[in-house]
């Protein structure tokens, strides 16, 4: 006979792969948002007599909102061309699946972008194209990708501040110190504030195939694919609450929209 307690457990689990399947689902709704839906509606029907059908309540209220959540795309500018152009160059015919995740990343910046002041909008959108650039042949030199990447920005003649976004982006500075590479970094400029959070956002937010994730589905996976003793994994343990810091800062913006 099986348990109240087996029941929610069970139906909690159901709810976590709920969870992910909405995220990819609804593409265009942040998936910070997508689990805010979820966790409330799981505390409105928690209290369910029988447990088995709360999946089926959460999915069908997380599913109203996502179809009403508005969605606007990003028009494409000349700076926002130019990285996206670069960005496959560089890394499609060589990096197909880190292009991939690019892409993913692109498409999250060009709706998250409208959190932003208009004149950083374009910003976001071609730093999210060029952020990793730094992994393809042509542009690796230290092994440090987001330093290599904002070296070849640099050289490209793009602003300072596009620079420092991909040198800095996703927790780059605790890296560049494990590696022996915190004053090359240093070079660039960390201009905290809503734009840097929104990067990272996008970037903590779109998994390896550029599908959309949330982002403990996200750092899970970076320490499923790296291994411990990687230095990106090994950077979590002092990066890794301020990535979580720049994920609430932007879903706070987001759901002002």
């Amino acid at each position: 006979m099986t348990t109240t307690a087996e029941v929610v457990s069970q139906a909690d689990e159901r709810i976590r792969r709920l969870e992910s399947r909405l995220v990819r689902e609804f593409g265009d709704v942040p998936p910070s948002l997508v689990h805010e839906w979820i966790e409330r509606a799981r505390a409105r029907f928690g209290s369910a007599r029988v447990q088995e059908y709360v999946p089926l309540f959460v999915a069908r209220e997380v599913r109203a909102s996502a179809r009403a959540f508005p969605v606007q795309a990003q028009e494409s500018s000349f700076l926002a061309t130019w990285a996206r152009n670069t960005a496959r160059r560089l890394l499609a015919p060589e990096l197909p699946k880190r292009w991939a995740h690019t892409a993913g990343v692109a498409r999250r910046a060009e709706r998250v972008a409208r959190v932003l002041p208009e004149d950083e909008r374009e910003l976001l959108v071609a730093a999210a194209w060029v952020h990793d650039i730094g992994y393809a042949a042509e542009v690796k030199d230290t092994g440090l990708h987001s330093l290599d990447g904002a070296r070849y920005l640099r050289r490209a003649g793009l602003s300072e501040r596009v620079c420092g976004l991909v040198a800095h982006h996703s927790g780059a500075s605790a890296v560049a110190r494990l590696v022996g590479l915190g004053d090359e970094l240093g070079e660039f400029p960390d201009n905290r504030g809503r734009l840097r959070d929104a990067l990272w956002y996008c970037d903590m937010s779109t998994g390896p195939d550029g599908q959309p994730t949330t982002v403990q589905g996200r750092l899970q996976e970076i320490r499923q694919r790296r291994g411990p003793d990687d230095p990106v994994v090994r950077a979590l343990a002092i990066n890794g609450e301020e990535r979580l810091a720049a994920v609430r800062r932007t879903h706070r913006l987001l759901k002002r929209q």
